[in-house]
């Protein structure tokens, strides 16, 4: 009789995707922060055995909003089955963790009940208040040509040039890295969901890391890239999970993760900043 899995046996790209669309979903579920998220979900790409997957989802809970799938085991666990998101990104009640996103399977969240206003006395004066712009669920849409354009403006508003360390573009938000300016050994971490707020987290750069320029990156391509991931990965009714923009170490890439219609595997490719792909590593 077989063995289960030893702590060296190789992943698949089916296990990294799954492990991806955990961390998705924990990211979701309030479980980690913008830049944990985005270095586990880098590495989970990278890792070359389950004991590595394992170890960058063993202390996450199981969110409500996910079923259980296709399995990535640790040693001696066979039978234990990696639970992933129904979307990368998968949608969560609008102002929790404050993600913008358009839909959420399982049952309706819980809703807290609000405690009733209570009126001034009437003695106290009224003081003018100013509106607060409230957040706008799908300003962002950093997939779109459009929203990258807008993206990449804000960024250079914000920061005054177009140098990123990576870039990670989902359906309704960003995330991103830039080398810290009083540590270049370091990177910072932000979200962008129609404007830029830090994650407040400082990482170490990975050696060998190089900048990506935003000003190299031929936008109508990406986006013709994006419409044809699916079926270059061979799941032509699949979905886009993410867009990462990075350098390895081997010159600056897109990279396109593409989930399968069941959402239970998927594949991923490699491009030129101008569109030229590369390498295809199609869906099981």
């Amino acid at each position: 009789m077989a063995s289960g899995p030893s702590s060296q046996t190789r992943a698949r790209d089916l296990d990294r995707v799954n492990a991806c669309s955990q961390l998705d979903a924990a990211y979701a579920d309030g479980q980690l922060g913008a830049g944990e998220y985005h270095d586990r979900s880098a590495q989970a790409m990278s890792a070359k055995t389950l004991a590595e997957l394992n170890l960058l989802i063993s202390d996450l809970q199981l969110p409500s909003a996910v079923t259980e799938q296709a399995p990535v085991r640790t040693p001696g666990s066979p039978r234990r089955a990696l639970r992933i998101a129904v979307a990368c990104g998968a949608v969560i009640a609008v102002g929790a963790i404050g993600l913008a996103l358009t839909e959420q399977d399982g049952p309706d969240p819980v809703v807290t009940p609000v405690p009733a206003q209570v009126e001034k006395p009437l003695a106290q004066p009224e003081v003018a208040v100013p509106a607060v712009e409230p957040i706008i669920v799908g300003a962002a849409q950093p997939l779109t040509q459009d929203g990258i354009y807008a993206l990449f403006e804000q960024y250079r508003q914000k920061f005054g040039d177009l140098t990123v360390h990576e870039l990670g573009l989902y359906d309704q938000y960003a995330i991103l890295s830039r080398t810290a300016p009083d540590a270049p050994e370091k990177v910072d971490r932000y979200d962008f969901r129609g404007g830029f707020k830090s994650s407040g987290t400082r990482t170490q750069r990975l050696p060998g890391t190089g900048e990506v320029d935003l000003a190299q990156v031929d936008v109508p391509a990406l986006v013709a890239l994006v419409a044809d991931a699916p079926r270059l990965v061979g799941v032509p009714d699949g979905s886009i999970g993410h867009v990462l923009l990075a350098d390895g170490g081997k010159g600056p890439t897109i990279n396109v993760y593409v989930y399968d219609k069941a959402q239970t595997g998927g594949g991923y490719l490699r491009a030129t900043l101008g569109g030229d792909v590369w390498q295809v590593n199609p869906a099981n």
